[in-house]
């Protein structure tokens, strides 16, 4: 069946685009017992042509080994309907193609998927896009004046990295494009995050080093924790030392990741993430720096975790204002379910380890930020959480990962 407007009896509509990787039993099943609207096409062409003209909740696109268009058309899908949920079915893709899908579908199953991955992995992306969409936290981010732009130089190594196509030299030429930001670069690089043996004093080999996508994610950050917020109180309190935190738990996450066998997207997802985490308290800082001033003191006084305080005196955590930011700027789903998550996973619909339950053991275990109002920044530990996962196991090795950052 095919229409052009969704009926009102159906909650959901789904566009899906067919292939030989996607069984079309399956999702029949799911529409059927979730009372959701179906549609198909057969082409990325047709899939554009009908998300330009008519809106669709859901897009659940088959991609073949070979479907290098249709891998493409996904930043297309993105600028198109932001808001869409983006399941991609896909048969045994290169590691490429498999990277560049990870940055822009909430999930990616394999092609012998079952009704109940393909509406777990629907479910799971409705839930985080229904909390970071709530109206409080577009209310506050609508009355912030002048919200934090991705910079040019991001979205420039981002083409890049999606293209496949690029190395150590492209990366480096288009980060000295701003020199600001390839100095901070290199600084981080040579700090003691990441305990290089000798000092690196050129962007290629700092990309050869540590990779393309790391010293992307490297540069966001350093852009985005420029403006620090500063007056009204805030010596008492650094937020240089909350971006130092950030690498820390960035790393520890990583090395998390990589210590339960997660594939290198996973990885670095899990860096970014944690790079990100806790961005959403400049967002709240610098719209209202006194009054986010004694939130902050409040959380010592109350002995109250800061997300808690700021939800009720704000209406909205730095988790959920980040998270909601960082989905304006369409960065990759696990990392905004992340930011949104890392201080409750157990709110996480799914029960696998991705890159939220790196950034939560890693915020939870490292040391928290220093400062005269004792405020509760950090992570409690959700053990239920990680026993809900089967990991419980491995937290005394994630402890010793992180005593090399204390």
């Amino acid at each position: 069946m095919d229409a052009k407007v969704k009926p009102a009896m159906h909650d959901k509509s789904i566009l899906v685009c067919r292939s030989a990787a996607l069984r079309d039993d399956a999702i029949s099943t799911v529409a059927e017992l979730n009372s959701w609207f179906v549609n198909y096409v057969d082409s990325s062409e047709e899939l554009l042509e009908r998300i330009e003209q008519y809106h669709y909740d859901i897009l659940i696109i088959g991609i073949p080994a070979d479907a290098e268009q249709t891998v493409s058309a996904l930043a297309e899908i993105i600028r198109l309907r932001p808001d869409a949920v983006r399941i991609v079915v896909a048969s045994n893709l290169s590691p490429t193609l498999t990277a560049r899908v990870a940055e822009v579908a909430h999930s990616c199953l394999p092609f012998d998927c079952t009704d109940v991955q393909i509406s777990c992995a629907v479910e799971r992306a409705l839930k985080v896009i229904g909390l970071i969409q709530r109206p409080e936290i577009k209310r506050v981010i609508g009355g912030i004046k002048r919200l934090p732009s991705l910079p040019a130089i991001y979205e420039k190594l981002n083409q890049a990295l999606m293209s496949g196509h690029a190395n150590a030299n492209d990366i480096s030429e288009i980060l000295e494009q701003d020199p600001a930001m390839a100095a901070k670069v290199l600084q981080l690089v040579n700090s003691a995050f990441f305990g290089l043996e000798r000092q690196i004093y050129r962007l290629n080999e700092a990309v050869t080093i540590l990779g393309l996508r790391l010293i992307r994610d490297l540069a966001l950050s350093s852009h985005l924790f420029e403006a620090l917020p500063s007056g009204y109180g805030w010596d008492s309190f650094s937020f240089e030392q909350v971006h130092q935190r950030s690498l820390l738990v960035a790393r520890l996450a990583q090395d998390i990741s990589r210590s339960v066998g997660a594939d290198r997207n996973a990885q670095a997802q899990a860096f970014l993430a944690g790079l990100l985490s806790d961005f959403g308290m400049l967002l709240l800082a610098n719209h209202d720096p006194e009054g986010y001033r004694q939130v902050v003191g409040l959380s010592g006084e109350m002995q109250q975790p800061l997300y808690v305080v700021e939800k009720m005196n704000i209406g909205v955590s730095h988790a959920e204002a980040g998270a909601y930011l960082l989905g304006l700027w369409n960065l990759p789903p696990a990392v905004i379910e992340a930011a949104l998550f890392h201080h409750f996973p157990a709110s996480s619909a799914s029960d696998e380890f991705q890159p939220l339950t790196a950034v939560h053991v890693a915020d939870a275990l490292l040391a928290p930020v220093s400062s005269a109002y004792d405020a509760k920044i950090s992570s409690q530990l959700a053990l239920k959480y990680l026993e809900r996962l089967g990991v419980e196991h491995k937290l005394n090795d994630w402890q010793v990962l992180a005593a090399k950052y204390q």
